[in-house]
């Protein structure tokens, strides 16, 4: 597989699964910091997926796309799950926006590509966390466990499917490209 690479599997999350048992609060939370604005107002479809951001794209002027900006900005919840962000400080030199996503049994996030210039310098990652699901990345799947962390090629079509009994929880994170070095 070229599109999709699982990197370690047999990860302990459970640390990380009791404190967002601890925290259920923080879900949505990112849609309280101030000066938020949703992509829904600009025509992105609705999409069936809880939110916890830790770490989000922001903007200086309210016409400017997220996708096209380098800011980020950590949200109020970045503080409560530090077992996570111990995770990519050991594994990752720098990490950039990152949340948890929960798919409920049986649902889907269609195929679609992520739009803009910051994702032109940055690898996608997924941690999952809870839940069995298919990840579908350029035409190639993989069945993912919790506790699989692995990469996939966000500049393709890419769509999940939760095939678990239980909702899926997983950690999705960005990390800048390595500067050339000459």
């Amino acid at each position: 597989m070229n599109n999709i690479k699982i990197i370690k599997t047999g990860i302990n999350v459970s640390k990380i699964v009791k404190q967002l048992d601890q925290y259920p609060e923080d879900w949505e939370g990112q849609k309280s910091v101030d000066k938020t604005q949703s992509l829904l107002t600009r025509g992105y479809a609705d999409l069936p997926i809880g939110v916890l951001q830790l770490v989000m794209g922001a903007v200086t002027k309210a016409e400017d796309f997220v996708g096209d900006s380098e800011l980020s900005v950590p949200t109020p919840a970045y503080d409560h799950h530090t077992e996570i962000i111990s995770f990519l400080k050991r594994h990752f030199k720098k990490f950039d926006r990152c949340g948890f996503l929960a798919l409920g049994v049986g649902g889907e996030v269609g195929q679609h590509i992520d739009e803009g210039t910051y994702y032109q310098t940055r690898d996608r990652y997924h941690l999952a966390i809870k839940g069995k699901y298919r990840y579908t990345v350029g035409g190639e799947s993989v069945d993912v466990e919790p506790g699989t962390l692995l990469w996939f090629n966000n500049k393709l079509m890419h769509g999940t499917h939760n095939i678990g009994d239980e909702t899926r929880v997983t950690f999705v994170f960005d990390v800048p490209h390595a500067k050339n070095k000459k």
